[in-house]
């Protein structure tokens, strides 16, 4: 590995390296300034512990030589090569840009009609390279830098071929090429040609315009036996849209026989030019007032009075499927492939030229009934070492995660303790989360707790961008989250202790139940494509959480269903349920947003449905305790003294002068306000209200006297909405359900770390 500090501010070959910019295998590229020319350029640096493998000297020399022999807008240019200071060099122009792939993570989507522009010029690139007889053997996207103009440039022909003249092919007895792009004659070990490019363009595009690679597998192995033995998908099964002749193009450039692909790149992309004009040419012939726009934002898009219907597009391709294979049956003595048709004649002309440069016709040969030879050996050699890298990963990234994840949870459950403090049980969920943030004051260690809480979570979304790591910040967050309200409500509970045998089928541990199962379901709704056991799974998922969201309250008092809110509820919550369950089933470009969010409106009714008895039975109370307890008028002496206080700017926040009817009690201080109600309570209705209820009802009627019943008709559904909380809250002293939760979600962040390692998809 090069140390790139090190080489910073050296001259190598007349230029001043100034950064370094990307590193591989087998070297680095630095950015430098050539002295001489002024200009800013690109030095590809071969790694020192390569200087001494001729091997690698040679695949580093091949690049220079085939590069250099290369002159084209789309193709990196090479100043310089050579060995200076002990260091093998290669001095190329410096592309300001990114990679295709990069851009892919950025965009998700890209236009088709840019994905075209893109390949035309990849395709002009290759056939230079491919007329000077040079095999570039690794095109794939990030081997596609895209300037800031949107000019493509096909960069690193380090493990490029000569092409032998004679035979029109090469040898190679090593695996090179990317997988999920590789040619099966170039994973056969057999002679390849220029056509191995092609296959590589056409896997490629499939890639660029669906998102998904042709061929997957859990090892390189799996991959590379598809491209040799699965027959040839179809991209518009993964994009309805891509236009039929555009889908049949890219089966043709991936054939496994390299007879039955195109023959040139020339071919390729004249082709596609002459089917866009045709394509632009139809529609305005068919539609008058259409048009298809040529920008540079999405050629093939058409633009209309009215959107086309997925069906009109559906027989568009049909035609171009039928037009094809019209032509081709029309065409008497041509040989032609049965799996895939052959496209449009060129013109004569053209037909020639390719004819001259195209290898002599080999035999086809059964594909299938081969295995691969020489290049198993090395193909084992790199599944083993995939093997000891995740073996590796799993020992220990795995348990280092793991450990961070408990730090972390013992800083928010610490956090959480130290704020348990400012807990009221007269408050309703929400307030009681919202005080130590909103009480104007802060417990001792607070401010500390709450610094290190700030850093443990930058550090979460920092290790996000570690590959391994990536998918687990979601849970990570829930996680942190449980560890605090764990030692927010329950301080008296040790971190992480459970006992769980006991509880696993009560009220509160629905609630946790309810929690994991709603996060498991969201994370399919946001899936793109769903696969059908995802969606069967995500179906089972809605239930399961409607169910948990109808049983999770446990209250006795049930809801009143002769009046109209709580039939409109429930109504409700079943509708939006089967909604989400619609929206889950249905292949639409919005149902990423719908399922979740039918599926959180259907929970919400569910909920409130069932705490609207609760509700009802506390807003009853109420009004009873209104119209059977006198409330005296103020005291004159009361309003003066009061005023005095106002004047001299001690007014309490009690004193709303404001509202056209004042009572005794709005007066008062907190200390005789409670002392009154207390007692009037007891007076008029002591064997109503049960001693640990009237802490909450003198809160209402304090409210109802100072603010009116609108506002204590809030307050009580935000104490029925909050209820259930509470009460988990308060069983969790002794069930530790949060605890549980906690445990719960430390196990899923260390299977779902497991999980990134194991399965994680390899470019």
């Amino acid at each position: 590995m090069l140390d790139g500090q090190s080489l910073v501010g050296k001259e190598i070959s007349g230029c001043e390296i100034l950064t370094k910019v990307a590193e591989g295998g087998m070297g680095a590229v630095f950015k430098a300034r050539h002295k001489a020319l002024n200009r800013i350029v690109c030095v590809k640096i071969l790694s020192p512990s390569l200087a001494n493998d001729k091997k690698a000297v040679t695949l580093f020399l091949t690049e220079a030589r085939a590069i250099a022999e290369l002159d084209h807008p789309n193709i990196v240019n090479v100043y310089n090569v050579g060995k200076e200071q002990g260091y093998y060099f290669i001095v190329m122009s410096f592309v300001e840009g990114q990679t295709l792939s990069a851009m892919l993570k950025k965009e998700r989507v890209l236009p088709i009609g840019r994905v075209l522009d893109l390949f035309d010029g990849v395709l002009k690139g290759l056939s230079v390279a491919h007329e000077k007889g040079i095999i570039h053997r690794d095109i794939k996207p990030s081997n596609i830098l895209i300037t800031p103009e949107g000019n493509p440039k096909i960069v690193d022909f380090g493990i490029a071929k000569k092409v032998d003249k004679e035979k029109g092919s090469t040898k190679t007895t090593e695996l090179a090429g990317t997988a999920y792009f590789i040619a099966p004659e170039q994973a056969l070990g057999k002679d390849i040609d220029t056509r191995s490019d092609l296959y590589s363009v056409g896997a490629s595009m499939y890639y660029v315009l669906t998102g998904h690679f042709p061929y997957n597998g859990k090892n390189t192995i799996e991959i590379i036996q598809k491209h040799i033995n699965e027959p040839v998908p179809d991209p518009s099964n993964l994009r309805p849209d891509l236009p039929g002749w555009l889908s049949l193009a890219i089966q043709k450039l991936m054939s496994k026989n390299p007879d039955e692909r195109f023959q040139t790149a020339k071919e390729v992309y004249t082709y596609f030019n002459k089917m866009r004009a045709e394509e632009q040419l139809r529609v305005k012939t068919m539609h008058g007032h259409a048009a298809i726009d040529l920008g540079i934002e999405g050629p093939l898009r058409i633009v209309n009075k009215e959107e086309r219907s997925t069906d009109s597009l559906r027989k568009l391709r049909a035609e171009d499927a039928y037009r094809v294979l019209s032509q081709r049956q029309t065409r008497p003595g041509r040989k032609t492939p049965t799996q895939i048709p052959q496209l449009d004649d060129l013109p004569a002309a053209q037909q020639k030229a390719s004819k001259t440069v195209q290898t002599p016709p080999r035999p086809p040969r059964d594909v299938k009934q081969q295995t691969i030879p020489s290049a198993s050996s090395a193909m084992m050699a790199i599944h083993v070492g995939q093997q000891a890298k995740m073996l590796f990963q799993l020992i220990v990234l795995v348990p280092l995660f793991l450990i961070f994840a408990v730090i972390c949870g013992r800083i928010f459950f610490s956090l959480g303790k130290i704020c348990s403090v400012y807990i009221s049980e007269t408050s309703g969920f929400v307030a009681n989360l919202l005080a130590p943030f909103t009480s104007g004051q802060m417990a001792e260690g607070q401010l500390l707790y709450s610094a290190l809480a700030l850093v443990a979570l930058g550090a979460i979304f920092t290790i996000s961008s570690v590959k391994v790591y990536a998918k687990t910040t979601a849970i990570m967050l829930a996680f942190a989250a449980a560890s605090y309200l764990a030692g927010l409500f329950t301080p008296d509970v040790a971190f992480g202790a459970a006992q769980i045998t006991s509880y696993l089928f009560s009220p509160e541990y629905y609630l946790c139940y309810l929690l994991l199962a709603g996060a498991w379901a969201v994370s399919l709704c946001w899936r793109v494509e769903r696969t059908w056991p995802e969606r069967i799974l995500g179906v089972s998922l809605i239930i399961l959480v409607s169910v948990l969201a109808y049983r999770s309250t446990a209250l006795t008092i049930v809801p009143d269903l002769t009046s109209m809110a709580p039939k409109i509820l429930f109504i409700s919550a079943v509708l939006f349920a089967l909604l989400s369950i619609y929206y889950m089933v249905a292949r639409a470009e919005h149902s990423l947003i719908m399922p979740t969010l039918c599926l959180i409106i259907s929970v919400g009714c569910f909920w409130f449905y069932n705490v609207s008895g609760l509700a009802g039975h506390v807003q009853t109370t109420v009004n009873t305790l209104v119209e059977v307890i006198p409330m005296a008028q103020p005291d004159p002496e009361q309003v003066a003294a009061m005023e005095q206080e106002t004047v001299l700017g001690i007014s309490r926040p009690a004193l709303f002068s404001s509202f056209a009817e004042t009572k005794a009690v709005n007066y008062m201080n907190e200390e005789e306000k409670y002392k009154t109600l207390d007692a009037l309570i007891v007076r008029h209705a002591g064997s109503f209200i049960p001693p640990q209820a009237r802490p909450l009802f003198i809160h209402l009627l304090s409210v109802y006297y100072l603010s009116g019943p609108s506002k204590v008709s809030f307050l009580i559904w935000d104490f029925a909405a909050g209820y259930p909380l509470v009460n988990f809250n308060r069983n969790a002293q002794t069930n530790n359900a949060y605890s549980f939760l906690v445990i719960v979600l430390f196990i899923m962040a260390g299977l779902n770390c497991a999980g990134g390692i194991l399965f994680k998809e390899r470019l």
